[in-house]
């Protein structure tokens, strides 16, 4: 029975990836995970139930070289990891990368990520060789009520030792539900000893829009990413300021977001694109599955998108609508050029595949997927002002070279002190950093360590805002005289 159980999971796999890449009965539903429309549940799933004459005789290769491996192979095999392999191996063959499977375990995890909300103490952390190290605190939240901070390593948690674990390993620990309690050992920068913290979790909910009124009626809005609660936040902060006065403009900034919820991205178009398309869907064979459309009236301000590399997905439908449509302009670099649009399939065992179910394209017929967006206005942007918050090289002193000592030189070099960049830690490092301590009224050592790490990352925070090109071209572009008079005449 158990292997007959295993089978049938295997044949519903390669079922639908066989339809899907090889005949043309299959169908677009367009209430999908990352496509649903203004009045469906995002989180909406398609469950796929083929007929049993659905899949090709051809198949029967796969149960036979399943079998075969499984009676006479030297070395016993377990059928769930031949099963796994044969699904990882079908995936692979699309040569798509967007298309992902998911066990049970990843698929709650994807499901939580994308709803903006899960329990936790209220931190991003990142790798840093076998360390796992707080990148990121949010606010209002019980990790930065215990006085977590960027740069401390979470060496244990609930009696475990991390070190060399995986920070997925470490994020089971840290997550669990509201009103639990987790034990964290931290090793704080500049600290002699262990710092040991009980943390209460919460159900932490992540913020993906940010806004502020930069000068009177001038205001800015950051998306970082589109989850579940994007259009709900971005439709609550832009009312606000808008209320504010927006008599000078707006800039948007979709900057280094990854993209996320197709939905979010189009209920946020629909504020701001004129009345007409904001995006077509296009499944196989070049059909049209959804094109949405917004009834706003043409906003009477200029607005300036900026965008770089990391730009894509939701991001480059949002920036793409806004130029094709004339109601902005776009600054800075390139986009990623993502414009595939997938879908959630659960199998058996709540496993899943996300499959790309169709593309989109710019009101104008643009195909941008692996083009991008080209701006209006190309704007470079420091590489050392986007990537200086994932430096954690530990300690650096004179005598060391390579890439780590390079970027500590360019960070120095950024904050407005002469250095040559050689990538080797020489007598003019060792005397540019220890400039740097002083004036930051810590240790002068000379030495690169925990203590000037965070010195040296607060000063870049003010330098990667000061020194913006990109926002500083927008800011000036936007309080241009006349600049809304060329966008009527794009329009």
């Amino acid at each position: 029975m158990e292997i007959n159980r295993k089978k049938a999971i295997f044949i519903w796999v390669a079922v639908i990836l066989i339809l899907l890449v090889g005949s043309n009965i299959f169908t677009y539903f367009a209430a999908g995970y990352l496509t649903g429309s203004n009045d469906e549940d995002p989180t909406k799933v398609i469950k796929f139930e083929p007929a049993k004459n659905d899949y090709d005789e051809d198949t029967e290769i796969l149960f036979e070289t399943m079998d075969a491996i499984t009676n006479n192979y030297y070395t016993p095999i377990d059928q769930d990891v031949l099963i796994e392999g044969a699904v990882h191996g079908m995936i692979e063959s699309l040569e798509d990368p967007q298309v992902q499977y998911y066990d049970s375990k990843a698929l709650d995890a994807f499901l939580l990520d994308t709803r903006g909300s899960y329990g936790g103490i209220g931190v991003r952390i990142i790798e840093v060789g076998d360390d796992v190290v707080v990148f990121e605190t949010f606010a209002n939240t019980p990790a930065e009520r215990q006085g977590l901070t960027p740069g401390d390593q979470i060496i244990e948690a609930d009696g475990l030792d991390l070190s060399g674990k995986g920070i997925d390993f470490v994020v089971e620990l840290l997550r669990g539900p509201a009103n639990t309690s987790v034990d964290i050992v931290i090793k704080r920068p500049g600290a002699d000893e262990p710092i040991a913290l009980t943390v209460e979790r919460e159900d932490i909910r992540v913020t993906s829009v940010s806004s502020e009124m930069l000068e009177e009626g001038l205001g800015y809005i950051k998306i970082s990413s589109f989850d579940s609660h994007t259009a709900e936040e971005f439709t609550s902060q832009f009312k606000t300021i808008e209320q504010s006065g927006l008599s000078r403009g707006l800039i948007l900034d979709v900057r280094d977001n990854p993209g996320g919820l197709v939905d979010q991205a189009v209920e946020i178009a629909k504020l701001l694109v004129p009345e007409g398309e904001i995006v077509r869907l296009v499944g196989r064979n070049e059909d049209v599955k959804t094109i949405y459309y917004s009834s706003a009236v043409k906003k009477p301000y200029p607005i300036v998108v900026l965008i770089n590399e990391e730009s894509a997905s939701s991001a480059e439908l949002l920036a793409g609508a806004l130029q094709d449509r004339g109601a902005a302009f776009l600054v800075g670099k390139t986009t990623f050029g993502k414009a595939s649009v997938q879908q959630l399939v659960y199998l058996s065992d709540d496993q899943a595949i996300l499959l790309t179910m169709a593309r989109y394209f710019t009101p104008s017929g643009r195909d941008i997927h692996q083009h991008g967006i080209e701006p209006d206005f190309e704007v470079d942007m420091p590489e050392i002002l986007r990537y200086y918050r994932y430096f954690l090289p530990g300690q650096l002193e004179r005598g060391h070279y390579g890439p780590d000592v390079e970027m500590l030189q360019m960070m120095l070099e950024q904050t407005g002190y002469t250095i040559d960049v050689t990538g080797y830690f020489d007598e003019q490092t060792t005397r540019v950093l220890t400039d740097f301590q002083t004036a930051a009224g810590i240790k002068r050592s000379g030495v690169f360590d925990d203590q000037t790490w965070i010195q040296l990352r607060e000063a870049l925070d003010i330098a990667a805002r000061e020194q913006d090109d990109q926002l500083n071209f927008a800011l000036d572009l936007i309080l241009k005289p006349g600049l809304w008079n060329i966008t009527e005449e794009n329009d």
